[in-house]
């Protein structure tokens, strides 16, 4: 069995836990590497200082933190120089281009099959049929909640599901009709099918809400919602739409369509450049929809924790290659 060597923040002189080691080494919970210039660093959970690791075992480290981002690491952002990683207890940051290609549709994907499973319990069918007869009741004697709409012609436990976990509408605001200056009030839940992703002025998504009083069934006559606005929107409506989940081959499916525009935002791009409702959309097309537009937002998120990471390997990376360059002159280099 390897010993952990203790080692202690060079800056702060706070220890590294040894919940995490490489090759011998306790490395705390945030390592970055270079694996072309065989540079390791341990980022100190106090003072958020990279310590450069000695030349003894950076190899054979490095090439293991390479296997947990290939086998477990899931990347959550990158810019051209660095690579954001997730495990479950680490945090990874590797310079260089990500040594896979990302799998967007991975982490949300594991949501979705839950959803999916929970759908399918004998518990969770029972009690949805039981909230069913119950409104079926209560609609014959005139005490029928307005916003239980349940259709028995079809499986009603998606729309019970619905009810239970959302209200009626998905936003509040108000936007003004661009053609008859009505305003719009609300977007309701029961009616997002018809929403219509847009090409927004700023290069996001939109959303246009058809407007009844000009014509529910004309695109061009919409209340236009942009922005943060219409993402928070659209991020609700289609998990209201998907709240049955997906399968293994449903999920495969919008993957290939993910794959196929070539990223996450060209995936978004595309479908706001369709001018088409939702519903015409398609399940697998919505289902891509809403796992690229998670992993749109959370990638906003760390966008700027990332480019600061960034700028602190640009600062380290000097002071390595002047050290690593000082030790290559001692004996037995």
């Amino acid at each position: 069995m390897t010993e952990i060597i203790p080692w202690r923040c060079l800056f702060c002189e706070k220890p590294f836990p040894d919940a995490e080691s490489f090759e011998g080494f306790a490395c705390g919970r945030r390592v970055a590497w270079d694996p072309d210039r065989l540079r390791l660093w341990a980022i100190c959970d106090s003072c958020h200082r990279w310590n450069l690791r000695p030349w003894p075992g950076r190899g054979a480290a490095i090439d293991t933190l390479e296997k947990i981002v290939r086998d477990e690491a899931r990347l959550v952002a990158e810019t051209a120089h660095v690579s954001l990683f997730y495990t479950d207890t680490m945090s990874l940051l590797r310079v260089g281009k990500a040594g896979a290609p990302e799998e967007a549709w991975w982490r949300y994907g594991r949501e979705l099959i839950r959803r999916r499973r929970d759908f399918e319990k004998k518990e969770s069918r029972l009690a949805a049929y039981s909230y069913a007869a119950i409104a079926h009741v209560s609609e014959a004697i005139g005490l029928t909640d307005r916003g239980i709409k349940i259709f028995w012609d079809a499986d009603p436990m998606a729309d019970v599901l619905r009810w239970r976990h959302f209200p009626w509408a998905a936003w509040h605001g108000r936007v003004p009709c661009p053609s008859c200056n009505s305003v719009l009030l609300a977007v309701r839940f029961d009616l997002s099918w018809w929403l219509h992703p847009l090409q927004g002025q700023d290069g996001r998504i939109a959303l246009g809400v058809p407007c009844d009083r000009c014509d529910p069934w004309t695109p061009d006559k919409v209340y236009p919602i942009e922005g943060e606005d219409a993402e928070y929107i659209l991020r609700r409506v289609l998990a209201y739409q998907q709240i049955d989940g997906a399968s293994d081959l449903m999920l495969e499916d919008a993957a290939d369509a993910i794959r196929a525009a070539g990223s996450v935002q060209s995936f978004i791009q595309r479908a706001a450049r369709t001018r088409g409702s939702l519903w015409r959309l398609g399940p697998t097309q919505r289902l891509a929809l809403e796992i690229a537009m998670n992993r749109s937002a959370e990638h906003r998120l760390l966008d700027g924790e990332i480019r600061d990471l960034e700028k602190q390997w640009r600062d380290e990376e000097e002071v390595a290659r002047i050290v690593d360059e000082e030790l290559s002159f001692l004996p037995g280099r």
